[in-house]
């Protein structure tokens, strides 16, 4: 994905764009949202990170823990990790 050489770049604004336009094109898909949510943590929007990442998909659960780790919520995100 060019976005997430935006990412890379420090390019937050881009690359953010591009995940957008991604989750538009791709409804369904939890890719965007995913890197929505890991974009919001590199700036450490953790709160805004946690509504981007969809906690119904099992492959995006090492980022929620992440996040709740990153907002001191140990209880939840232990689950995740166990």
């Amino acid at each position: 994905m060019v976005d997430s050489a935006y990412a890379a770049k420090e390019e937050g604004d881009q690359a953010m764009s591009g995940y957008r336009t991604a989750a538009r094109l791709f409804p369904g898909c939890h890719l965007p949202t995913l890197y929505i949510g890991m974009e919001y943590m590199r700036t450490h929007s953790f709160k805004l990170a946690d509504q981007a990442i969809c906690p119904l998909d099992p492959l995006v659960y090492n980022e929620l823990g992440v996040v709740a780790y990153h907002m001191k919520d140990y209880a939840f995100f232990t689950p995740f990790f166990i």
